[in-house]
């Protein structure tokens, strides 16, 4: 009889706290209907038209350095759009054309170089063009301003921190955003948000720079929790560029993880795939797939996701996901800590020695593991997964500190997505 009443309490207790948290759907289709439709990529061929126009003028003038410019910025532009990461190597092929035909010193060369090193996860490669350029003297602001995101990629916050210091207009759009990348990091996103916002009011007016900066704050406002707002954020920014996928990708992650509709998730990402391919669509519809308990399908995701993102022109670009990918799906943690070690090497961050920490935890080296979480993750990362991690990682050493951090992890379940979220729950029952 005893019994009979405690599991109905608990049955009571779970209906209550699954009612009381479950979030109320916040898609609707007919937002953004007309941005799924098959037309003309209008930023694509806006880009091979000027592609084009700046080929035929450098046919006429080989030596012309000006086309020359504007095509390596434009073969950058278009991986943006495409995807395509071989128009990035032809963007530094046409960057160092330039530099072989001028030795003399060229700032915005070094710049544009970092750009891409940025894009292709080569930051110490990019930190030495800037360097390179701050050496120079010239349009010194704006390298303060690259080597700031180049540090906070290799994890050099100090370094960062001191940068920002150097520049003088404490109002000015790059120092309002790189402010906002900083309070982030440490944990107050709150604040992060409210620069974010203030550096929105002034480019209002520049359609590229409000796109960029209105997408960000919409990611912002999801990992607040702030979904209706993240959500209107991407939808502001269809209205200004209907072919903007990065924000229809934000709407499917809302449809997927607030919502929990995985069949209008797979619509949109779908109606991406169609015009886009990259690596991590498919990492997103194995998420979905899991999600559907479709392990045929996900299955089948996973490995079209690993067998793109692992070719070698994509450097370590997907490293992250890959090696959480090996450690926990395909369950080969040594090739994990293969990865996380390489990681560690190009972009010491914490957030690279939680990959090692994890995965040395999968390969069942969990004193190890907790060693390395101790020393490298604890009092300097917020970031969720990495929460949720050290919670795994104390359950059999200490529960209440296990259970400290997967409860702050759980504060982001939409971040995270139903899939980790329902680890985390399981873990605290």
């Amino acid at each position: 009889m005893k019994s009979n009443l405690s599991h109905f309490l608990l049955a009571i207790s779970a209906f209550i706290f699954f009612n009381c948290n479950k979030s109320k759907p916040v898609v609707n289709t007919a937002d953004y209907a007309s941005y799924l439709v098959q037309t003309e990529d209008k930023s694509l061929a806006a880009c091979n038209t000027e592609i084009a126009f700046w080929q035929n003028r450098l046919a006429n003038a080989p030596t012309d350095d000006i086309s020359l410019n504007k095509i390596a910025s434009l073969y950058s532009s278009r991986f943006k759009i495409t995807g395509k990461v071989e128009d990035l190597y032809t963007s530094d092929s046409l960057y160092n054309i330039i530099l072989d035909n001028n030795p003399i010193s060229r700032v915005g060369l070094y710049q544009a170089l970092a750009v891409n090193c940025i894009t292709k996860h080569e930051f110490r490669e990019g930190k030495k063009y800037i360097q390179k350029a701050i050496e120079i003297g010239d349009s010194k602001a704006s390298s303060y301003f690259m080597l700031i995101d180049l540090n906070l990629e290799l994890g050099d916050y100090d370094g960062a921190r001191s940068t920002l210091r150097k520049i003088q207009n404490k109002n000015a759009f790059a120092y309002l955003i790189r402010l906002a990348k900083l309070k982030d990091h440490e944990g107050d996103l709150n604040g992060a948000i409210l620069l974010m916002e203030k550096a929105l009011d002034r480019i209002k007016e520049n359609k590229s720079l409000f796109i960029w900066t209105k997408s960000n704050l919409a990611d912002m406002y999801g990992h607040a929790g702030r979904v209706k707002e993240a959500y209107q954020s991407y939808l502001d920014v269809l209205k200004q560029q209907p072919d903007y996928d990065y924000a229809l990708k934000g709407i499917a992650w809302i449809a997927f993880s607030n919502d929990h509709n995985p069949v209008e998730a797979k619509k949109i990402i779908q109606s991406i795939i169609n015009k886009k391919s990259t690596p991590d669509l498919h990492l997103l519809l194995a998420q979905v797939a899991s999600f559907e308990k479709n392990e045929l399908e996900k299955t089948k995701e996973l490995t079209l996701f690993a067998s793109e993102a692992s070719k070698p022109k994509y450097l370590g670009m997907y490293n992250k996901y890959l090696c959480t990918l090996e450690a926990e799906d395909f369950s080969n943690p040594g090739k994990a800590i293969e990865i996380a070690e390489l990681e560690i090497k190009n972009r010491p961050t914490p957030q690279s020695f939680d990959l090692l920490a994890w995965s040395q935890f999968q390969a069942g080296k969990k004193e190890k593991a907790l060693a390395v979480a101790v020393d490298r993750l604890e009092n300097k990362t917020v970031e969720p997964e990495a929460l949720y991690h050290l919670g795994m990682m104390y359950a059999s050493v200490d529960q209440k500190k296990s259970k400290a951090y997967l409860k702050e992890a759980l504060k982001s379940s939409f971040e995270l997505g139903p899939i980790v979220t329902e680890k985390i729950e399981a873990a605290l029952n």
